[in-house]
């Protein structure tokens, strides 16, 4: 007769789970997928870059003036505003790689077609296409980093992404008012059509998708429960966006400021470069290749403060140092002083933009990052729609001088405003995880009581029935 299986040593005691392991794509060397991304997004931005001093000039050659080139630059934000929560909700359910080839292959053809533009409406009509369609890159691009990256290093890659997009204004600009006034208006926009190919070739090629079909399911039977359990507790739409609320509220706010000051001057500051200080398209040129020259080098260097000294600091001191380009237009006339201030506000922004890019990552959901850095980018739309509108209304009113120091001081609002209502983001991570802890905690203790319980009643009910046995 067979002995019965002995049970295990286990039996009956309660084991609690101490660490939770989240499925993700499986990236041998996630830093090399991101070097390609940013190596990508600085050919279509160096492409931009070229084409940038050009739109003044070409606008003018088609009879239009400040207004035309304000109308444009609304048309090119305007769709980035109102398709950039579409395509950052698109990057998390179709996946990253789908949105960054549709920008790319699509900065191909609006160069292309900017070559056959007959008629300033045309022009503005090609821009505001081309805003649609590349509103995608950015999010899925933060997605990206968001897939593969742990949190505390997220602000230095985000930092070597944002400067693939500022080595773009290194070389782009300058090289395309060299084109410009060496071969035309025809030059820069084939040069630029040419990068943006080479861009989408290396990203068809090399780049993976680092949300798979697994995990987007995944993520959608989570998304489709919690709307489930939400819908049945009545919680309020708003309950889905990060926490707190007001934070997140004041990291779109600091992102509409951003925009909409430099959207605001940059009409005037163009047409103020040629026409009131003589400058030529090169100088431009030059001007906004040391904006990105900084830009990037900053990045490189120290795009990840914000990991180390915290995300607030970081982004206080960014926007102090970005005041100094409003400075400089104010009070500079000087070619190469204009430089150094442009250089100085780059430097600003390499702090800036990283730090509010992570800390956005910081207090979102996983399967929500893509959604909510669309957000972010409507916000930067929405400042650039209404900047260049505000001075056409403004400009009347003023002088050059004075809707530059209007932008400083829109800036340095921002400032203030980061310096009293932001609080460290790994604070707030650190509350909410305490609180869980403290959930889970006496889940656990209830749970282990209930089961000590059950264990105690079995044995008593199998004692009785050893009694009577033996009785």
């Amino acid at each position: 007769m067979s002995q019965a299986a002995k049970p295990p040593e286990n039996l009956g005691q309660i084991s609690i789970a101490t660490q939770v392991v989240i499925n993700r794509a499986t990236i041998r060397r996630p830093g090399a997928v991101i070097l390609l991304l940013a190596a990508s997004v600085a050919l279509m931005m160096t492409g931009f870059g070229i084409v940038m001093p050009v739109f003044a000039r070409r606008l003018g050659e088609l009879g239009g003036g400040v207004q035309a080139l304000g109308l444009m630059t609304v048309a090119f934000a305007a769709s980035q505003f109102i398709a950039s929560p579409f395509m950052g909700a698109l990057a998390d359910r179709w996946g990253r790689r789908p949105l960054i080839l549709t920008a790319l292959g699509t900065f191909v053809l609006v160069n292309i077609a900017y070559l056959f533009a007959p008629s300033v409406l045309v022009f503005i009509l090609i821009r505001g296409a081309g805003g649609a369609f590349t509103a995608g890159l950015f999010p899925a691009a933060m997605g990206v980093v968001a897939d593969i990256v742990p949190e505390k290093e997220r602000a230095r890659w985000i930092g070597i992404v944002m400067g693939g997009y500022g080595v773009g204004f290194i070389f782009g600009p300058a090289l395309g008012g060299f084109l410009y006034d060496a071969w035309g208006f025809a030059a820069p926009f084939i040069v630029s059509a040419a990068l943006a190919l080479a861009a989408f070739l290396a990203a068809a090629i090399l780049i993976p998708e680092t949300r798979p079909r697994a995990v987007r399911r995944r993520d959608a039977l989570r998304n489709q429960r919690e709307k489930a359990i939400k819908s049945k507790i009545k919680e309020p739409i708003w309950a889905s966006l990060p926490k707190p609320f007001y934070i997140f509220a004041a990291l779109l706010f600091l992102d509409f400021i951003g925009s909409f000051a430099f959207a605001f001057v940059e009409p005037e500051m163009i047409f103020y470069f040629y026409d009131d200080l003589g400058w030529t398209t090169a100088q431009f040129g030059v001007i906004v290749g040391a904006y990105g020259l900084a830009m990037v080098l900053g990045q490189t260097l120290l795009g990840q403060s914000s990991d180390r000294f915290g995300r607030k600091p970081v982004i206080i001191a960014g926007i102090a140092l970005s005041v100094t380009l409003y400075v400089g237009l104010t009070f500079v006339t000087f070619f190469w002083l204009m430089a150094a201030g442009a250089m100085i506000a780059g430097l600003g922004s390499a702090l800036l933009s990283p730090a509010l890019s992570a800390f956005y990552l910081d207090i979102t959901a996983e399967a929500h990052r893509s959604r909510v850095v669309g957000m972010k980018e409507s916000a930067l739309a929405l400042g650039g729609v209404l900047g260049p509108l505000a001075v056409v209304a403004i400009s009347p009113l003023t002088t050059s001088q004075g809707i530059f120091v209007i932008a400083g001081a829109l800036t340095v609002l921002g400032a203030l405003l980061a310096a009293f209502l932001l609080k460290e983001p790994h604070h707030i991570v650190l509350r909410k995880e305490s609180i869980a802890w403290e959930v889970s905690k006496r889940r656990s203790l209830a749970a282990e009581s209930a089961l000590q319980g059950i264990i105690l009643r079995a044995r008593r009910s199998q004692r009785m029935q050893q009694r009577q046995v033996s009785g």
